[in-house]
């Protein structure tokens, strides 16, 4: 993997079963301090939360605002590395993103914290997040839409994530260029090729 997280930001996009989940153990195996918002209770093993609310309800917002202000942003214990699993559920697009999302895609290089994001979909996550990412990942996706999302991107990006092989996914740096990745090491969450 070429990512260097050091107060960077990520996002993760791709279709279920495309190697999304894998990919994010690999990362939070290679960080110290990594927590994960675990919304569908996938990452076992890992440092994680299991959130109550798991919708863009006020009780949601809340909760997930409470949780990185008491174990994020704080100097006790922040972790190097945070990640929100379902990120579309919490920050849809076309809605204001929670005010504690908004501080640490402000603010994540002033905590030394890499922040990231995974969700299906780069058309359903929230463009403030998208636009100011220093990576995007993406597995593979069929959409039209997402088509046409991708190559507003970079040209060619849509054609790229359209072909990739299974597990395989496309790198986009902060310049916008891009480049296809074989599979990360299998942490026994996909079958193995």
């Amino acid at each position: 993997m070429d990512i260097n997280l050091t107060g960077k930001r990520l996002c993760i996009f791709g279709l279920p079963g495309s190697g999304k989940t894998n990919f994010t153990k690999a990362l939070l195996s290679t960080t110290k301090k990594a927590l994960i918002y675990d919304t569908l209770h996938e990452y076992k093993g890992y440092d994680r939360y299991l959130p109550k609310y798991r919708d863009y309800s006020e009780e949601s917002q809340d909760e997930l605002n409470a949780f990185i202000q008491k174990y994020v942003t704080t100097k006790k214990g922040r972790p190097q590395f945070f990640i929100i699993d379902e990120s579309n559920r919490y920050c849809p697009n076309r809605k204001p993103l929670p005010d504690q999302i908004g501080e640490l895609n402000d603010f994540n290089r002033h905590f030394r914290l890499a922040t990231g994001y995974i969700c299906r979909r780069p058309t359903q996550l929230n463009t403030d997040l998208v636009e100011l990412a220093h990576y995007l990942i993406f597995f593979r996706l069929m959409g039209k839409n997402d088509y046409q999302y991708m190559e507003s991107i970079s040209e060619g990006l849509g054609d790229a994530v359209r072909a990739l092989e299974p597990y395989h996914y496309v790198l986009v740096d902060e310049s916008r260029s891009f480049k296809t990745c074989p599979p990360v090491k299998d942490m026994g969450t996909t079958p193995l090729l």
